[in-house]
């Protein structure tokens, strides 16, 4: 199934967020914004993922500020949740890239994409889409030369969540990737197997959080983001979007994994 369109059951669940949220006063700039854009269409694939993640909130009973101003410019991010810990939410969707859409192959019989390490256009490759969604990722922090969205944190718990179903395509059968290109994505390699490990220009590729990673943006990740959360729905059906999540704690902000596992026992959308 082509990322760039919408299942039925993506539209049918989509629908049933935007009913439940219909009266609820906080969603309501959000459903505005879908409804401006034109309603339920594969256009608006990141702004339908962001309602189905405000429906989950919802489902949670929690209040929040949708599109709240952090003071970082003329910035917000998507979600505040208030409270004794207070978090600042921030969603970027991944979506099929021009890399994937030169590599696609339709010849009226088969269609799908091929990536390949040893293609002539070096981003045809998994490698490259790999690091494309870091770049893509970094862009919520540091933009244009810009440090953008998060302030250095004092005291709010920052989150990037990454709706990963473009990542690599599911028309070639891999289904926004697994966990091991996440956790490379984030922590790096330390905890990936090596056959499943990612390389470019014959080095593995660096993690988010790992001081040599050589992205500008991923300094001001590693800076400002406590959490980097990766999202892979399927299903369409309540409660997927908790439990088809992987978090990663940052350790520049942690002093040690235990203190990352307490702060996250808040997180309003943790899996269950």
């Amino acid at each position: 199934m082509m990322t760039d369109t919408l299942t039925p059951a993506e539209v049918k669940h989509t629908e049933y967020a935007i009913e439940q949220l219909s009266d609820v006063f906080w969603a309501e700039p959000l459903l505005n914004k879908i409804r401006d854009a034109g309603g339920v269409q594969a256009k608006n694939k990141p702004l339908l993922f962001e309602v189905r993640f405000a429906f989950e909130l919802h489902r949670r009973g929690i209040v929040a500020d949708y599109e709240y101003a952090t003071g970082v410019g003329n910035s917000s991010v998507d979600f505040r949740i208030p409270g004794d810990v207070e978090w600042l939410i921030e969603i970027v969707s991944i979506q099929k890239s021009d890399a994937i859409k030169r590599a696609t192959f339709d010849n009226g019989f088969f269609f799908g994409a091929s990536l390949s390490s040893t293609a002539l256009d070096p981003a045809q490759s998994e490698e490259a889409e790999m690091i494309t969604v870091e770049q893509k990722i970094c862009e919520k922090v540091y933009k244009g030369g810009v440090v953008t969205k998060f302030p250095p944190p004092s005291g709010a718990i920052h989150v990037i969540v990454t709706d990963i179903r473009g990542y690599l395509n599911v028309a070639i059968g891999l289904a926004g990737g697994d966990k091991d290109d996440w956790r490379q994505m984030a922590s790096g390699t330390a905890r990936v197997p090596e056959p499943l490990v990612q390389y470019w220009d014959g080095k593995p590729i660096k993690g988010l959080f790992e001081k040599s990673n050589p992205l500008k943006g991923a300094r001001f990740v590693r800076e400002r983001i406590h959490f980097l959360g990766f999202v892979r729905e399927s299903d369409y059906r309540e409660g997927e979007i908790p439990n088809a999540s992987l978090y990663f704690g940052n350790p520049q902000l942690f002093s040690n994994e235990e203190e990352g596992r307490q702060r996250f026992a808040s997180y309003p959308l943790r899996p269950q």
